[in-house]
């Protein structure tokens, strides 16, 4: 299993936002949101969120 990275999680945001063709600003704004959530969430937390949601 490979080490978390805040880097590589917005990387993936990244390459995934650019493939459906938002804009620049569009994926700014996602990922200095995601950016500032890394202070207020752990990776524990984060993962629980995202099996909790219907995505």
């Amino acid at each position: 299993m490979d080490i978390w990275s805040n880097n590589a999680c917005l990387g993936y945001i990244i390459a995934a936002l650019e493939r459906k063709g938002w804009s620049e600003d569009q994926i700014r704004q996602v990922v200095g949101a995601v950016y500032t959530e890394f202070d207020f969430k752990t990776v524990e937390e984060a993962r629980q969120i995202y099996n909790k949601s219907f995505y």
